[in-house]
């Protein structure tokens, strides 16, 4: 591997390891009253490490050319799985949204695997299609806006707003990375605002989190209760925190403290300096990434490479900007830190596929 690809792997392992503490921080006086185990969580997400390295070894030995020629087979696999989650016995719902399906030891989230899909299924795509898009023939667009189109209808009547703005921003990086003329991206741009808008207004509670975004102290008791607490968590912490496992905010006042929220835990118990060595970590990851997707020549390689490198600091960076309240809640978590194996395993995997895509253009450097 090269020095990118260890580095990434590095803080891959590095951001596991320090979620895996605040996992059991934030989740030890829940897991304890819930399921009599204060572990409860922290043996899950061992787990689902466990499993995350397993695949990321069997990932990171693949040939890119191989998950070039199933990338289309995978992405039709995404969209069964996600029209699985509506079937009586296979899906499983909570909190009002129907997203998980129902396996022996944990549930799993087809969300999670549409985003790996559509990234290596658009990095094909675009790398087959370089010579007309570039050339502005729209016609080119017809295949995947259409395919796109059914994974947002699946995705919303999840329904899951989040997961759907998220993919809608990363497509839109891809097909900018791939050379696509700025007229089409303005255009689709101004669709994506107008239907995004409407989608807010048909909800209630969509609107609720816009208004909670704009003065969450409104509703501090409603809609603006989750980000006050985050605020207030934020606050308690200062420069150096209150200490690991002191956090007040965890015990039954910010809701999702071990999952959406998890950042709010880490800036109380050690303050502003653990949320910068975080917030640095994943910066370390998207330079890294950049600089091992730059040097790659084939467009395919080079386009999934960006696009997984993307999939993961976006996610990132969006939920530390909830976190703090400088855009709406998203409802994403925070990749390799926050409590959730689907999310977690993807996440490991997408990593795997860095790194095969690196020991890949080694190999073809020394021919």
């Amino acid at each position: 591997m090269t020095r990118e690809a260890r580095s990434i792997v590095c803080v891959m392992y590095l951001l596991i390891a320090f979620g895996i503490v605040m996992i059991y921080s934030a989740s030890a006086v829940y897991a304890d009253q819930v399921f009599h185990s204060p572990t409860y969580f922290l043996r899950r997400q061992v787990f689902y490490v466990i499993i995350g390295s397993f695949l990321f070894l069997i990932t990171s030995s693949l040939d890119p050319e191989f998950l070039r020629r199933h990338a289309r087979l995978l992405m039709l696999v995404a969209i069964i799985l996600l029209a699985l989650v509506f079937l009586p016995f296979v899906g499983h719902s909570a909190g009002g949204a129907r997203r998980w399906i129902q396996l022996p030891l944990f549930t799993f989230q087809p969300a999670e695997f549409v985003k790996l899909a559509l990234c290596l299924y658009l990095s094909d795509y675009l790398a087959r299609k370089m010579k007309p898009m570039l050339e502005g023939s729209p016609l080119v667009f017809l295949s995947p806006l259409f395919l796109l189109l059914v994974v947002f209808v699946l995705i919303m009547a999840q329904p899951d707003l989040g997961s759907c703005m998220f993919l809608a921003l990363l497509v839109g990086i891809l097909f900018f990375l791939s050379g696509i003329r700025p007229r089409y991206i303005l255009l689709a741009g101004v669709a994506t605002a107008v239907v995004l808008t409407l989608l807010v207004l048909a909800e209630p509670y969509r609107l609720r989190r816009i208004t909670a975004y704009i003065d969450p102290w409104k509703d501090p008791r409603g809609s603006g209760f989750q980000i006050i607490q985050s605020f207030l968590a934020f606050g308690l912490g200062g420069l150096t925190g209150v200490g690991l496992g002191e956090s007040t905010q965890k015990l039954f006042y910010l809701p999702q403290s071990y999952t959406d929220f998890i950042f709010s835990i880490i800036g109380e118990e050690t303050g502003l300096a653990g949320a910068l060595v975080v917030i640095t970590c994943y910066a370390v990851f998207l330079l890294m990434g950049g600089r091992l997707s730059e040097r790659l020549r084939d467009p395919f390689s080079r386009l999934l490479s960006y696009s997984l490198v993307m999939l993961v600091t976006l996610q990132a960076l969006i939920n530390l900007l909830v976190a703090v309240g400088l855009i709406p809640t998203k409802g994403l978590p925070l990749p390799f830190i926050s409590y959730g194996g689907t999310s977690l395993i993807f996440n490991m995997v997408s990593v795997g596929i860095l790194v095969a895509i690196d020991k890949a253009s080694i190999r073809y450097s020394r021919r």
